[in-house]
């Protein structure tokens, strides 16, 4: 509900729901203003057939040169605000009466109801203020996901859904796996930050989002189109679903509305979407092969296997050469155990092996030795291990000289101390030069 931003900060003000009259009308007096100050500005298209607002949000990227948060507030005529610095959401508190439009919508609305409602004298008394939010976003780009996905109500919500059934994930960033690949550390993998890729992917137009939507039946009717439904239709409509949902929804009416019509409406045939594969996502479960299909449509594939392949060769490393094994197996311990473990990488990395694994940029993140030991067994890693082992002790490079390494730690670290302090004082440096070459 609006307002919640200024609860603290204006206590005696009230920021009541807004009949759509009264939302227009504030729209129609500050988005020029808006516009006037940012390369992209809009709201997006609102849920349809709702009954009131809370607030206005006010969609925003790419601020005038010298913008200042108190140049909008005051173009605004808001009597408060709450300014958020960089890619956030700055909130306004604009008056019932800053605009004469929006007093005068206001005043009709609350005419038209007070016979059903004691209410004139409270708006009277009270300050009667409206929330404004300016969302604002890095790049054009983030600007057109935000515009699309704050549109329509719950439509994010149900093609987020939409991509539940394939294992992935959609939101507000774009579409990804629902499962991050497991590298060290792990990453989120995107498929696609393209609004008319993605839709391309569900079998959806863009062009019919576009043209916009007058009811929430056009909307459901749209969604209908794509072949990931038909998971949703099975689903929705078996008795397991309908008993565990019961009243689950009574706070969503759209998307009780939205599964109500999925529950009784005849659906269009499966023909939409990507060509070879529609059946695939037209029925449940298959979600490996619904990913490596999405891999294939947004042209990953190539670099997704070599991101697995990468995840398997660190974990497989990280499992069998270690301290604890190289220990287990030599019996040598301490800062040797070092000097083994770095002898074997290297011979590791002189093996064919080290060279295989996809071609693909991404695999340089991989180590040569890393791969060798992908395509060996344990046994054979020990083995290695252990001869390393015995040659090293023989030729005495397992010697480990406390004193010395100590002498050195220090040298380096005076060392690094006199370059710093030379790139704090470039004066001195010069004067240094200067009597060199005298």
């Amino acid at each position: 509900m609006g307002g919640n931003a200024f609860k603290r900060l204006l206590p005696h003000a009230t920021f009541p729901r807004m009949h759509p009259a009264v939302y227009n009308a504030l729209k129609a007096q500050v988005l020029p203003i808006v516009q006037s100050f940012y390369a992209h500005a809009t709201v997006s298209p609102e849920a349809p057939e709702k009954a009131d607002f809370g607030d206005l949000d006010i969609i925003v990227a790419g601020p005038r040169d010298g913008l200042t948060h108190e140049e909008v507030r005051a173009a605004l005529r808001a009597t408060c605000s709450i300014p958020q610095e960089g890619n956030r959401t700055s909130n306004f508190a604009i008056p019932v009466d800053a605009f004469e439009a929006v007093a005068q919508a206001h005043k009709a609305v609350a005419a038209a109801s007070e016979p059903k409602q004691d209410g004139g004298a409270r708006d009277a008394d009270a300050q009667v203020t409206f929330q404004v939010d300016l969302n604002v976003n890095g790049d054009y780009a983030q600007w057109e996901r935000t515009v699309f996905c704050s549109s329509y109500g719950d439509l994010v919500f149900f093609l987020g859904v939409l991509a539940q059934t394939a294992g992935l994930s959609f939101s507000i960033y774009g579409l990804r796996l629902a499962e991050p690949i497991r590298t060290y550390p792990p990453q989120t993998y995107y498929l696609s930050y393209s609004m008319d890729d993605i839709l391309s992917f569900f079998g959806l137009s863009m062009d019919r989002w576009r043209q916009g939507f007058t009811t929430q039946h056009d909307i459901f009717a749209w969604l209908a189109t794509s072949p990931f439904i038909h998971v949703l239709v099975a689903r929705y409509r078996s008795p397991e679903y309908e008993a565990s949902t019961k009243e689950r929804l009574h706070d969503r009416p759209m998307r009780m509305k939205f599964i109500n019509y999925l529950r009784t409406q005849e659906l269009p045939a499966c023909t939409s979407g990507i060509s070879s594969t529609t059946s695939l996502f037209a029925v449940e479960g298959n979600v490996p092969e619904k990913i490596d299909a999405a891999l294939r449509f947004f042209g990953k594939a190539e670099e997704h296997a070599a991101l697995v392949y990468a995840s398997r060769a660190q974990k497989r490393a990280k499992e069998l050469l270690n301290g604890t094994n190289l220990n287990a197996w030599t019996g040598v311990n301490g800062k040797p155990i070092r000097f083994v473990m770095d002898e074997v990488k290297e011979r590791l990395g002189c093996l064919p092996a080290a060279g295989g694994g996809p071609a693909s940029p991404v695999i340089a993140v991989v180590e040569p030795w890393q791969r060798a030991l992908s395509e060996m067994e344990e046994e054979e890693l020990r083995t290695l291990v252990v001869s390393v082992k015995e040659e090293m002790e023989k030729d005495g490079r397992l010697e480990f000289d406390w004193r010395a390494a100590k002498t050195a730690r220090l040298e380096k670290k005076q060392q690094q101390q006199q370059r710093e302090e030379v790139i704090a004082d470039p004066a001195e440096e010069q004067t240094t030069a200067a009597v060199a070459v005298a």
